[in-house]
């Protein structure tokens, strides 16, 4: 359910935000331009990174991913943004955390180091109430803009029709460049 909504003034010019509470968890939905049911919608459904999006890391791609979804948004004056609070792929902030230090004593990637501490999964996430919120805005048929495989099943299994996968165009550097080596060799991702 919506609970609040506001207009949000970005770089990108103006996103309604709506924040939407489920029994699954709570969610923000950016949305630029009038959602029509039938007709394709670019999608990003993107989770939290604070190192990344606040601090300006440079060795993840997450700031980069969700600067370019909201470009790309302004640039053909409609779609959605689905912010999920789901930090270190669902393993939250502290355990992140953990996770970067063991990569950064032991030389590991993010793969060995969740494994190393015990996570018997690489992505905890969940897009449940993504999946709720788009629905709710009126998301039938989406263009989502992703390179997990996982998320890519999800929504094409949860009601909605998958038009196509979009690519996100951004600079790397030598650090995501290796991250995203291992995505794509870890994870699956379609890189």
């Amino acid at each position: 359910m919506i609970y609040s909504s506001t207009i949000l003034n970005t770089e990108n010019g103006d996103f309604k935000v709506n924040y939407h509470e489920f029994d699954s968890g709570n969610c923000l939905t950016l949305i630029k331009g009038e959602i029509n049911t039938d007709e394709p919608l670019f999608v990003r459904v993107h989770s939290s990174c604070l190192f990344s999006q606040s601090f300006h890391t440079i060795d993840c791609d997450c700031s980069k991913q969700l600067i370019s979804s909201m470009q790309e948004i302004a640039r053909i004056g409609k779609g959605v943004i689905v912010y999920l609070d789901q930090e270190g792929r669902g393993i939250g902030l502290k355990n992140k955390i953990k996770s970067m230090e063991y990569e950064r004593v032991h030389g590991v990637d993010t793969s060995e180091a969740f494994r190393a501490l015990g996570y018997d999964k690489l992505d905890y996430r969940d897009y449940t109430s993504a999946a709720k919120a788009l629905h709710e805005i009126g998301c039938k048929k989406i263009k989502l803009a992703s390179n997990d495989p996982r998320k890519l099943e999800f929504f094409s299994k949860n009601g909605f029709e998958m038009i196509s996968r979009e690519k996100l165009d951004y600079e790397t550097n030598e650090h995501i460049d290796k991250y995203l080596e291992t995505k794509k060799k870890k994870l699956g991702h379609l890189i």
